[in-house]
């Protein structure tokens, strides 16, 4: 486990098969687009919303959760990398803090993480996530 430049985490897949990859990542209309336009920039990949997103409905609004394949991201290639890293979404940057009180307990690392560390990414979690979907306690997929 090491920290990266923005001072999330970059983990040894190893340990835990990309169990943050788990997770499905919501995102709003506006980080949808942004998304898009980031991984074309990037890496000249082209994100048809229709096949790597879903609807998901939510008290306060309508999302759009990445889709899963087997219980993982569609975004993971063979080798359990994901395809477009540099510009994944804040949920997944953001792992293994899932809310601005909790953390992922199964992540293998959590507990050797120090609780500033811990804090600091539940801050970035309240600052970079959007208060709707911070708000939401669950999803209907639509």
């Amino acid at each position: 486990m090491r920290t990266n430049g923005s001072g999330t985490l970059d983990c040894d897949i190893k340990l835990c098969n990309s169990l943050c990859c788990r997770n499905c990542a919501v995102l709003t209309a506006d980080e949808l687009t942004e998304l898009v336009a980031d991984v074309r920039k990037e890496y000249a990949l082209e994100l048809d919303p229709g096949k790597y997103f879903r609807e998901a409905k939510g008290e306060h609004g309508i999302y759009y959760a990445v889709k899963m394949i087997r219980g993982q991201c569609i975004f993971l290639n063979k080798e359990k990398r994901c395809r477009i890293y540099r510009c994944r979404p804040a949920l997944c940057e953001l792992y293994p803090v899932v809310d601005v009180d909790s953390v992922d307990e199964r992540c293998p690392v959590v507990h050797k993480l120090p609780q500033e560390k811990i804090a600091f990414l539940k801050r970035k979690y309240a600052d970079e996530v959007d208060e709707r979907i911070q708000k939401e306690q669950k999803f209907m997929f639509v």
